[in-house]
């Protein structure tokens, strides 16, 4: 479809007008008629048909802020979300998928998880969604990394299915839970980015703040589903650090002592890497937390991007450990 570049606010701002805020249905009917929509196939002018969404609302916003509010805006942000996928703007596409999912909670309270949002993030129903091509990159990626860790856990094998039914599903009745999916999903889906990245380089190297904020984030969504599980120390008072999580009663009755949380470098946390097992990846996951999270400048540890996939999969790893365990 043709994409306009250049668009009056006028006639959408006049239909606007006349909409009845309550009416989920004409909502939806007009953002089809003033949306730019997304092609199924492949991508197709993803920036412009993004920024002229992020145009009409803002115009709608302007107009009449409360309406705006009011009026249900599912079908612009599934679309936005999407169109933010195909610009590999992985944050900003969960933002906008979440967004549509706390449209469809407030407008559809009984039937909201068999919508099309939640089944973005549940990775379900891809022959009947519109974003078809996206979910099942997610899901491709999402398969590929427990694959990996299926063969080196010994433990029960998790696919996908199993995955999003022990530990979506139940995270996505929760707002503030439920952005620990979508970040899960953006941690494994920049990981090729910056893989790319590293290899491109120069020989001489560079900055690896890049790399150092991917895995920080990595190590934060570990910390944060261990304080779901384990939120309050022995006290009944809340766990503040990785540490506080780890003296309790309740964690270790399910997962061994002797975590390490603290390194001196990155080149040190990679030095504690010898195998796979749930010990070294909580370490690892605890040390990054704790090491990258005060600092950006560190030594170039990632002379080969074999050192930084090393990591990346230790997190993942360690996020896996705790959805076999406790999930």
């Amino acid at each position: 479809m043709k994409v306009t570049m250049t668009v009056s606010p006028t006639q959408a701002i006049e239909e606007f007008s006349k909409l009845s805020p309550g009416n989920a249905s004409d909502a939806n009917a007009f953002f089809e008629k003033f949306g730019a929509g997304n092609s199924p196939i492949g991508r197709d002018s993803p920036y412009e048909r993004l920024a002229y969404y992020e145009f009409l609302l803002n115009a709608l916003i302007t107009h009449d802020l409360p309406k705006y509010q009011t009026v249900h805006k599912g079908t612009p942000f599934y679309i936005m979300a999407w169109l933010a996928f195909d610009l590999k703007n992985y944050e900003k596409a969960l933002y906008y998928i979440d967004a549509a999912i706390s449209e469809d909670v407030r407008n559809s309270r009984t039937d909201w998880l068999e919508l099309p949002a939640s089944n973005f993030l549940t990775l379900q129903n891809t022959d009947v969604q519109v974003a078809r091509r996206t979910i099942e990159i997610i899901r491709k990626t999402l398969s590929a990394e427990l694959v990996r860790f299926n063969t080196i856990s010994g433990l029960n094998p998790i696919d996908v299915d199993t995955f999003i039914t022990r530990f979506v599903t139940p995270l996505l009745t929760d707002a503030p839970k439920r952005t620990i999916v979508s970040a899960l999903y953006v941690f494994l889906l920049e990981h090729s980015e910056r893989q790319k990245e590293l290899q491109m380089r120069s020989i001489e190297g560079g900055s690896i703040a890049p790399f150092i904020l991917h895995l920080f984030s990595g190590a934060l969504i570990f910390e944060s589903i261990l304080k779901n599980l384990f939120p309050t120390k022995n006290n009944g008072t809340p766990t503040q650090t990785l540490g506080e999580v780890f003296h309790t009663a309740a964690f270790q009755a399910v997962y061994p002592a002797g975590i390490a949380t603290s390194a001196n470098s990155v080149a040190d946390i990679l030095a504690g890497i010898t195998d796979n097992s749930l010990l070294t990846a909580f370490t690892t996951s605890a040390k990054v937390r704790n090491t990258t999270g005060h600092n950006l400048i560190w030594d170039d540890t990632f002379a080969s991007p074999n050192q930084y996939q090393l990591l990346f999969e230790q997190e993942v790893n360690s996020i896996l450990y705790i959805i076999s365990y406790s999930y």
